[in-house]
């Protein structure tokens, strides 16, 4: 009964495998659209290696699955072994490997500087954002050899007793509802992103404002984009600069002092500025 009892504890690390491996995967959903962009011309260069590397997370992703769900019958321990440790293995391999073309490419740059610029191009844009991909991958791997070698020494599977199986469905619905929550989260908050990048490419292609006429149009429309955004950081400095700017331009057809109208251009400067922080993040499309 123990072995089997231990292959009931792999089938569980699996699951949370597969929860924690789904926070990177969020930030290229809805997949249709990052798969899209990835088919433009501006990736056409990139365009096997960034495949590749999705599919590899994907792949791992969906296979943990189907082998926890293995790992948990009589099946036979040899192939729910290689399914645990091969994508392990090619995940934490894989990536590194298809930055090599590239790297040789720019060859007056360092491997690690252009494996960051290839992590860019799956949206991980900012360096604590990438440590923490790192982090869930490597814990990910871990989880995995972890369950292959446990499925490994507990080989000999046996008949456990109701009450024992009755206790480890219980522990596979907390793993499942983990997974559940993982999975509704990051697609809650790569719906937000999504509307993040949609206003942030409507701010960077707007035409600036050639006449008085069209400075309130303008402003009233970064306030559009600052409504439809997904975030509150995005939103927040959209409606912001929307707002200030406002304040400015009726100051400037006042009788305002100058050390007001300075204070208000230093304002305006600033919201602008916070405008193209928050956008930064979405240059990748």
């Amino acid at each position: 009964m123990l072995n089997r009892i231990r292959q009931f504890r792999a089938a569980l690390l699996l699951g949370l495998a597969s929860a924690i491996i789904f926070w990177p995967i969020s930030y290229w959903l809805p997949l249709g659209e990052y798969l899209g962009a990835l088919n433009t011309t501006e990736y056409a260069e990139y365009q096997i290696e960034l495949k590749s590397f999705v599919a590899l997370y994907l792949i791992f992703f969906i296979l943990n699955l189907i082998t926890a769900g293995l790992t948990a019958t009589r099946f036979n321990y040899r192939v729910k072994y290689w399914l645990a440790l091969v994508p392990a293995g090619l995940l934490l391999v894989v990536p590194f490997l298809l930055s090599i073309p590239i790297a040789i490419q720019y060859s007056d740059r360092n491997y690690f500087e252009v494996l960051g610029a290839f992590y860019r191009l799956f949206r991980f844009t900012k360096p604590e954002l990438l440590a923490v991909v790192f982090l869930c991958t490597f814990i990910a791997v871990a989880l995995n050899v972890l369950a292959a070698r446990i499925i490994r020494s507990a080989a000999d599977v046996d008949k456990v007793t109701n009450k024992v199986r009755n206790r480890y469905f219980i522990y596979a619905g907390a793993v499942f509802a983990i997974l559940a929550i993982a999975v509704s989260l990051g697609s809650i908050n790569a719906e937000k992103r999504s509307l993040d990048r949609a206003q942030c490419n409507n701010y960077a292609a707007i035409e600036l404002p050639e006449t008085d006429d069209d400075v309130l149009i303008f402003l009233s429309q970064i306030m559009v984009y600052g409504e439809a955004s997904g975030t509150d950081s995005v939103k927040s400095a959209f409606t912001n600069f929307s707002t200030i700017s406002r304040q400015y331009y009726s100051l400037l057809n006042s009788e305002a002092d100058e050390a007001t109208l300075t204070q208000y251009q230093l304002q305006t400067a600033t919201a602008k500025d916070k405008v193209t922080e928050v956008c930064s993040e979405y240059a990748v499309k």
